[in-house]
């Protein structure tokens, strides 16, 4: 992996589809991800929570918010993203056995 690395990350809020494109960036031993939400309004609201950090294999879903639907929306953006992270891994060890 390079430095960045860019996925399309599709998730369900609400009751309506959104998607969002995540910038993965390698930090010493861990990952970081950047979110920007293709919703103005969600981007809006996701704004100042928008990084999920990776530690030990583990996503963080810390928000320093007290709207509870803006955690709810990071929340709902960290589980999409560990399934997306967990669909590459097993195809990646798929592709590795052929």
């Amino acid at each position: 992996m390079n430095e960045f690395e860019f996925l399309s990350v599709e998730f369900e809020f609400e009751g309506t589809h959104y998607n969002s494109l995540v910038r993965k960036k390698k930090l010493n031993n861990s990952f970081e991800y950047h979110v920007t939400i293709m919703d103005g309004e969600l981007e809006k609201m996701l704004y100042g929570n928008h990084i999920i950090r990776q530690v030990n294999g583990t996503l963080l879903d810390e928000c320093d918010s007290a709207d509870k639907k803006v955690v709810d929306l990071k929340r709902t953006v960290t589980k999409a993203l560990q399934k997306h992270i967990a669909a590459q891994e097993s195809a990646a060890m798929a592709a590795a056995r052929n």
